[in-house]
């Protein structure tokens, strides 16, 4: 398994942390990202367990179509990788700054941050020099 089979692997691992986390204990993740208790609702829960449920099938098929990944589309594979990352962060911080809360003391910031990071990482890694 190349180096960049083992990072795309990462979001797989990532998926299932955040999905099984958002799906079996979604009040301890809004508790962690600091969300008023007093605004935490049923609706808001089952969202939040909902995206879980996203996430684990995005791990699923990710780890079903990795079989597919050869040297010749690594670089295409890495890429997609980078725009998912890409796309969760950016769109975080839009919806962030579309709240007005777009602020450093809103632990989502920094998620979103570190979204972009992983990213860039996928970025950096799709074109191997060997492997």
């Amino acid at each position: 398994m190349s180096t960049q089979q083992k990072t795309m692997m990462f979001t797989v691992i990532a998926g299932l942390v955040y999905g099984l986390w958002f799906f079996l204990a979604p009040g301890s993740y809004m508790s962690m990202m600091m969300f008023p208790e007093d605004l935490v609702t049923p609706a808001l829960t089952s969202q939040l367990q909902q995206t879980g449920m996203a996430l684990l099938v995005i791990s699923y098929w990710i780890n079903a179509t990795s079989r597919y990944v050869t040297k010749e589309n690594t670089s295409s594979f890495m890429t997609h990788h980078a725009v998912g990352w890409g796309i969760f962060g950016i769109g975080g911080l839009y919806i962030l700054a579309s709240g007005s809360l777009l602020t450093t003391d809103n632990p989502f910031l920094y998620q979103n941050i570190v979204f972009l990071v992983i990213a860039g990482v996928f970025l950096a890694m799709r074109n191997p020099k060997t492997d």
